[in-house]
């Protein structure tokens, strides 16, 4: 009789069912309106993200015209110095596509039969130098007017990170640092790199 009248005091009866089943239904259409609340935020998030990076890559693209801005006179001075003959800044198109080949190049110095191709980065990585020379590989093929000119490469940069200066010189690059001034510097490279 003992065991029987604790039995049934732990099964609920149905009243305490259906009460638990209300506050289990409230429960779940409050955790609906939270994550559908947690969805909206996250969304809102993201859409602010988006706009803030498209923000953040005009600033950069901008800033990084105003580099190029600021190295293209001392670039010229420097190279008509260190090429001879190098004596204007060549205007034409300065990207191209051909097939699955693709490259920009954002200052090309030239003369007759030279031409010195400079990379411009706002803060230079060796991992830079080493995509600037992999598509260096192709200049001619997709520069056409340059396949008789020897290709001398440089790298101007505000910043180097972690010793990059140092690697470009190694890899054949002419290296250009500014100067508080507003003037800049070249360091020629170890063993000059020509295409």
């Amino acid at each position: 009789m003992k065991e029987s009248t604790t039995q049934t005091k732990k099964t609920p009866s149905w009243e305490e069912i259906r009460d638990l089943i209300s506050a289990t239904s409230e429960q779940m259409k409050e955790t609906d309106r939270r994550l559908q609340e947690t969805d909206r935020i996250v969304q809102e998030t993201a859409k602010q993200l988006k706009e803030s990076n498209n923000r953040y890559d005009g600033f950069a693209n901008e800033f990084g015209k105003m580099v190029e801005d600021l190295c293209k006179p001392a670039a010229l001075e420097i190279f008509k110095k260190e090429v001879p003959g190098i004596d204007h800044i060549y205007e034409g198109p300065r990207h191209m596509r051909k097939d699955e080949e693709e490259m920009e190049v954002d200052m090309l110095l030239c003369n007759s039969t030279a031409a010195v191709a400079v990379e411009v980065k706002t803060t230079c990585f060796k991992k830079d130098i080493d995509h600037f020379l992999k598509q260096m590989r192709n200049f001619k093929t997709l520069f056409h007017e340059f396949k008789n000119k020897t290709l001398y490469l440089a790298i101007a940069a505000m910043r180097y990170a972690n010793g990059s200066d140092k690697y470009a010189q190694r890899k054949g690059l002419y290296v250009l640092t500014p100067h508080s001034d507003g003037l800049f510097s070249m360091e020629r490279p170890r063993n000059r790199k020509e295409f």
